[in-house]
């Protein structure tokens, strides 16, 4: 098959199963990334998420031996922004429809049976998202998809910051494919994501997470630090301010995914009457991303935003 005809396929099959946007580039890292991952960490700015140290990371092809491709898929999932409202905790965009983990899990298997029957092979491919110990965004630039933002967040030339990856490697190699090494900042002198974080965890091209409020929000097993809580605008799980006031979101239209709408999951606010309802009944949570935080931990939240005993 003329890799022209593969290339064009694999973005048309893309689309069909909801994805926004595709990229292909080789299973490697440039050493720069790998080189400011290890900085990162011995500056201890991944707090407690010590599966960031896992030397996997560093080589994709650890997850498949033999990849020679891999193809990252870009979802857009942005809601509308709402206001902070007193006794209500708001809910971070990508949270409140289906979890996405579940969404890229059943299209993932679907591309991937799809693309070993197009390419006669079979057991060729090995799926991966950001639950997967790889460098995804890392990869995502090198296939075209955008570039790092000042907020640490992949910026796409037409979708902006609010996005999801996910993708696949595979054995097959596909010829033609990007290895973009440039990596010229693009942000120019804007500042609006740091200038605007709640708790001081950005500076340029760096986050560190325990200063970070979607960090203590989601991923800490730790009591929320004091001085953290009391920066907190409203938020019950996660945080989009760095996203929100960024300009390449600017005029960026919600999402047409029912994947992602509210609707289809726990929604953009929370009360204390539904925070009881879900302590009554958890599995509420199951289908949705508030399951990391579970309802002892979304409990937990809602004392720290509004200075109360936990519901």
């Amino acid at each position: 098959m003329p890799n022209e005809t593969l290339i064009r396929d694999i973005r048309l099959a893309a689309k069909e199963l909801g994805y926004d946007d595709v990229g292909i580039t080789k299973p490697t890292l440039p050493q720069a990334d790998k080189d400011a991952l290890k900085e990162w960490l011995k500056k201890n700015h991944h707090a407690g998420m010590k599966w960031m140290e896992r030397p996997v990371r560093l080589d994709p092809k650890e997850l498949l031996p033999g990849a020679k491709t891999a193809i990252l898929f870009i979802s857009y999932y942005r809601q509308e922004e709402v206001p902070f409202t007193e006794k209500k905790g708001v809910v971070a965009s990508y949270a409140r429809g289906r979890d996405y983990h579940n969404v890229h899990k059943r299209r993932l298997k679907q591309f991937i049976r799809w693309f070993e029957e197009k390419v006669g092979e079979e057991d060729c491919c090995r799926p991966f998202s950001d639950a997967s110990p790889i460098m995804e965004r890392a990869l995502a630039v090198q296939a075209g998809l955008g570039w790092f933002g000042k907020n640490n967040l992949l910026i796409h030339r037409r979708l902006g910051t609010f996005t999801l990856l996910s993708g696949i490697l595979t054995t097959v190699e596909v010829e033609g494919t990007k290895v973009v090494e440039e990596r010229r900042p693009r942000c120019g002198t804007c500042t609006k994501c740091i200038d605007h974080c709640p708790t001081g965890a950005l500076s340029p091209y760096e986050l560190d997470s325990s200063r970070c409020l979607s960090y203590h929000l989601i991923e800490s097993k730790e009591p929320i630090p004091q001085e953290i809580a009391a920066k907190n605008p409203g938020y019950l799980f996660g945080c989009d301010i760095c996203q929100d006031v960024c300009p390449h979101n600017v005029r960026k239209e919600p999402t047409d995914s029912k994947d992602f709408s509210p609707e289809n999951g726990i929604g953009a606010l929370l009360d204390l009457n539904q925070l009881n309802e879900i302590e009554e009944d958890p599995e509420k949570l199951y289908v949705t991303p508030l399951k990391r935080r579970k309802a002892k931990g979304l409990s937990y939240n809602w004392k720290t935003l509004w200075n109360e005993s936990a519901p």
